[in-house]
């Protein structure tokens, strides 16, 4: 994930569906919930050019079921890398704390 793929107001991950979606003709991208907040509940200007929001978002492409499977997979494997990243480290760590421990000479 890189810093694109957050949304620039409540800093939540950009959901697949929210990837896609560019509700003012600038380009500023925020989710849909905050999309949302903003017409419903406060000025219903984009953050970014302060044109009003329409009622129907300028770019919103429908998901792809396709692409769905597939982010779900590429997030199941990204998840598992970190787990398996974590475990390790935790396991270098007591070997190490094992080594210290057996090495104190007391």
């Amino acid at each position: 994930m890189d810093d694109n793929d957050v949304c620039p107001l409540c800093c939540e991950e950009l959901d697949i569906s929210d990837l896609q979606f560019f509700p003012c003709k600038c380009g500023y991208q925020v989710c849909m919930w905050c999309w949302h907040r903003i017409k419903e509940s406060e000025c219903g200007l984009c953050p970014a050019c302060r044109t009003p929001y329409g009622d129907d978002p300028h770019e919103f492409s429908a998901v792809d079921m396709e692409e769905v499977v597939k982010a779900n997979k590429e997030k199941a494997a990204a998840e598992k890398r970190e787990k398996e990243r974590i475990r390790q480290q935790q396991a270098a760590a007591a070997a190490g704390a094992i080594g210290y421990a057996g090495g104190s000479g007391a």
